[in-house]
């Protein structure tokens, strides 16, 4: 996904809440289009039979402890050059939650001797595209050119990133923009829904940042950018990555000529402690008073993104709702006719990642809609999955991931997050292999594991959708949209 200028990239449909739904690069293609769209559009011919062949990824040290990522792709006339930057929305402090996506919407706004106005000229002059994308635990500066322009290209990067300059008026543009974003987006149930999900999850816990909302931007001033800039904005903190018809040796020598007098020490960052499964029972009650359906979450906390499970749980996720045939889609809206649509995903970070099934619903079938999904779910960690399930699931996850990487965006953020993350070699281009090795043992020990614990329901609905619900739940808790907790109700309240 790349847009003019800037951008902040969110996990799933949530705004500033998590960069992810570019979610993990197995996942494939969105289950929401597929589904909407499947009776008029025939399957991909013989995609099981398609080919993963990503290039070897080169990686130097600069003496000033920069990383240096090439990855050879001789059929492309573009190139793309991202700086990654080990700190993303996790590290903003607990007082100032956004302020890792205000400092990287204000680079390119400006450095200490040119004007915004005049960097995005240069941009436009070599045909360039520049975006930011701020993640959990990383930021991305994406800069994509042709490859006749890459020099200037690299000059640019380096001055709009090392000779930033964070000026009031500049500031004051970011966060009015941002603020207007996050408060428009509340209009949407899936962005509600999906941050209402996430703060019940990582209450209490670093990620718990992800779940900010419009009026923490206003707290922020230049000071708070600079301080969070200095302390993060490093060589030993970041990682410099290009990919396109480039020779990695020469690259390296490039960059260490634009970049090798950067200095500072690295910032210390390890990863946080997994919080633990939700264990309860738990519905949780979103007030969108212009609500045409009601939009149903359910997850909890999986593992993280270097763990050997995450292979037996990202086929669970497909068996559970990956595609049409899903358990969930049938259920939901082949046979019940509940929902129009209703599919899980997953997304993983370095301590921990969270599942989710999501459906939209109709009001009048809210309750019985809720307790199939809680239903297929733990069905699917007290059963086992059988094995025609098993090696579909297999097929279609190994069929889809060439196609995830045809284009030089996709291709590049995963290259992005392979080398921020610091994941083995073996994560880079082994997927296929290790989703073959998935076996119907591994899928019945990780359903328990990751499963068998509670689902937190998460529902955004008008008002006066709630009352119905107690008549099969013991307890509602209501929130307003900026996530603030109302009241509890009841089985037997009155009102």
């Amino acid at each position: 996904m790349r847009t003019p200028r800037a951008s902040l990239r969110s996990p799933g449909p949530a705004a500033a809440v998590l960069a992810a739904a570019a979610a993990f690069w197995l996942a494939g293609a969105s289950p929401a289009v597929a589904q909407e769209r499947f009776r008029r559009t025939p399957p991909l011919p013989d995609a099981q039979r398609l080919e993963l062949r990503l290039p070897e990824v080169e990686t130097f040290v600069l003496a000033n402890g920069l990383t240096v990522a090439v990855a050879r792709r001789p059929e492309s006339r573009l190139v793309t050059l991202q700086l990654v930057i080990r700190a993303g929305v996790v590290d903003s402090p607990a007082d100032r939650p956004g302020l890792a996506d205000v400092t990287a919407r204000l680079i390119g706004k400006g450095t200490k001797m040119l004007s915004s106005d005049y960097i995005e000229n240069m941009i436009e002059s070599i045909g360039g595209e520049f975006t930011a994308a701020v993640f959990m635990e990383y930021t991305v500066l994406t800069l994509t050119v042709v490859d006749e322009n890459l020099d200037r290209a690299l000059y640019i990067l380096r001055l709009i990133t090392l000779e930033a300059a964070f000026g009031e008026r500049e500031l004051g543009g970011v966060r009015r923009s941002l603020y207007w974003e996050l408060r428009g987006r509340k209009k949407d149930p899936e962005v509600l829904g999906w941050g209402q999900l996430l703060a019940v999850l990582f209450e209490n816990h670093p990620y718990h940042a992800a779940a900010y909302g419009e009026e923490a931007i206003k707290l922020i001033g230049a000071r708070d950018v600079e301080t969070f800039y200095n302390r993060f904005y490093r060589p030993a903190n970041a990682a410099v990555i290009i990919s396109g018809p480039v020779d990695a040796a020469t690259m390296a020598q490039r960059i260490g000529n634009h970049f090798g007098a950067w200095s500072g020490p690295a910032a210390a960052w390890a990863p946080p402690a997994a919080p633990p499964q939700n264990v309860r029972d738990r519905l949780c009650y979103v007030e969108a008073a212009e609500a045409e359906a009601a939009t149903v979450f359910a997850g909890n906390i999986v593992m993280g993104s270097s763990d050997p499970d995450f292979y037996p749980v990202l086929v669970l996720k497909q068996i559970l709702g990956g595609t049409t045939m899903s358990r969930l889609f049938q259920n939901l809206r082949e046979d019940k006719k509940y929902a129009t649509y209703a599919f899980s995903e997953m997304e993983v970070f370095s301590s921990c990642g969270v599942y989710w099934a999501r459906a939209r619903v109709r009001p009048e079938s809210l309750g019985p809609a809720i307790r199939e999904i809680v239903g297929e779910i733990a069905a699917l960690a007290t059963g086992p999955a059988v094995p025609s399930e098993i090696e579909e699931a297999k097929s279609y996850l190994v069929g889809s991931l060439p196609l995830r990487f045809e284009s030089p965006g996709g291709f590049a953020d995963w290259l992005a997050r392979y080398v921020a993350l610091g994941l083995g070699p073996g994560q880079w281009d082994r997927g296929p292999e290790e989703i073959k090795r998935v076996d119907a043992e591994r899928v019945r020990v990780a359903a328990r594991r990751y499963l068998a614990a509670k689902p937190v329901v998460v529902v955004v609905g008008r008002p006066d959708w709630i009352a119905p619900l107690l008549d099969g739940f013991e307890a509602v808790e209501v929130y307003d949209a900026s996530g603030q907790i109302k009241h509890t109700l009841r089985k037997g309240d009155g009102g």
